[in-house]
Order: structure tokens, then sequence, then C-alpha cells
């Protein structure tokens, strides 16, 4: 089960999660730019900015280093071994991402995350 949920983890963020917060940050580098040009404050632009692009890096690095370790688990024979790999590699590199990702879904606009915050499934249903 947990070899599913790793691939789903390492989709959802490379497909969906992580070009949305790209695409976040991008607008806010836009309005950053913006707001300077026509001489006003823009720390709180440039405070989202700096903060999602540091959890964006953050985010990419874990991403590639769950993907390294579900591939090495995977091609790994099934049996002990492999589960107690699981269990001390990919589960803890699932954590590492899931860490990032939870911190962005608070601060993105929601117009950018491409599925229902915890909030929307709490209260919009």
């Amino acid at each position: 089960a947990m070899k599913i949920e790793a691939r789903s983890l390492i989709d959802m963020a490379g497909i969906s999660l992580i070009p949305a917060v790209v695409r976040y940050t991008k607008s806010l580098a836009d309005t950053v730019n913006a707001v300077s040009a026509a001489g006003s404050d823009f720390s709180v632009a440039k405070e989202l900015l700096d903060e999602s692009s540091a959890l964006l890096s953050d985010a990419k690095t874990a991403l590639s280093k769950l993907t390294d370790v579900t591939v090495k688990g995977a091609s790994m024979e099934e049996g002990k071994e492999q589960a107690t790999y699981y269990r001390d590699y990919v589960k803890a590199a699932m954590d590492d991402l899931r860490a990032p990702i939870d911190e962005l879904e608070m601060i993105v606009d929601k117009e950018f995350w491409p599925m229902p915050s915890y909030g929307d499934l709490i209260f919009e249903v």
C-alpha cells in the first residue's frame, strides 16, 4: 500500500502541486514588480514570495529524494527487507515532502491550488 501512496504523492506533487506553486510565485513576482514600479509598499507580497519560493525549493528537493528512494524500494525483492526499507526511508521521505506542501497549501492563493483544501472538504461539501 505504501508503494501506491508514494507513487501517488510523487505524481500529485510533480504534476499538479509544484507547477501550481510555480505559477503562484510568478504571479507574486509580477505583483512585487508592479507595486514596486508604482512606488508603493510591496513588503507583504515580497514576504509571501520569499516564503513560497523557499517552500517550493524544499518541496522540489524532497520530491527528488522521495522519487529516488521509491525507485530503490521498488527494485528490491518483496519481503521483510523491502517492507523495512519502505517504513524507514520511503515513509520518512513522504513526510519530508508533505511538510512544505502542507505549508504551501496554507499560503498559496486558492485560485492557484489545484485541489480542494482541507477547509474546502470540511466546510463546502
